[in-house]
């Protein structure tokens, strides 16, 4: 596997395994507005920018802000946090990154204050990353590159793009790593990903000589 100067990861069903949290969250959110969804719809919502999940069910746009409140509501409360699942790999990935002092950074449409609750209530060190971007820092979400390019602005990286690579498990993350012009792999846990055009990993260590 080839080794990269920074890697960058996407947070939601990459490094956790937020389902659980966000079937609660987006259930809630749009039964306030008079909608009912159901949890396979939740699993394409979580893999797609807000506004496109909210003009799915036909919600008029002159109330999506109001949404984005509601939404922010649930998500950053406690019942979130504690429904979200610690992946199998995600404490050995941890381990090992910070031990071998590997350069990465979390590139997520969630909130950071939200992610860090996260990692704090899971007892898993996050003082090591080398930055942070999310939904506040780069407002455009993926397939965007503006996070990406915002989290290169941050750590101050003037090196070869291709020294760069992003991880997470929607086509949408493969997607905004090449409008970035790095590297990019596929985090497919289920197998859900073979007709996908990009470079596919099934866990966390697939990364290294672990």
């Amino acid at each position: 596997m080839k080794k990269y100067k920074l890697y960058l990861f996407d947070f939601d069903g990459t490094l956790f395994n937020t389902y659980p949290a966000l079937c609660m969250v987006y259930k809630m959110a749009f039964k306030a507005f008079g909608v009912e969804v159901s949890d396979e719809e939740v699993r394409t919502f979580s893999r797609e920018p807000i506004p496109d999940s909210y003009q799915r069910k036909g919600l008029d746009m002159k109330y999506f802000w109001d949404f984005v409140k509601v939404i922010n509501y649930y998500l950053n409360g406690e019942e979130s946090v504690n429904l979200t699942e610690v992946f199998e790999d995600t404490v050995k990935f941890h381990d090992y990154v910070k031990k071998n002092n590997i350069q990465i950074g979390i590139v997520t449409s969630n909130n950071i204050p939200h992610v860090k609750d996260i990692y704090k209530a899971k007892g898993i060190d996050c003082s090591h990353f080398a930055v942070f971007v999310g939904n506040q820092e780069a407002q455009t979400p993926k397939p965007d590159p503006l996070p990406i390019l915002t989290a290169l602005k941050m750590v101050n990286y003037d090196g070869d793009l291709m020294d760069v690579v992003y991880i997470g498990d929607s086509p949408n993350d493969a997607l905004a790593a090449k409008n970035a012009k790095i590297d990019a792999y596929l985090l497919d846990r289920h197998n859900e990903y073979a007709d996908q055009p990009y470079k596919i990993i099934h866990s966390l260590l697939d990364l290294f000589d672990y």
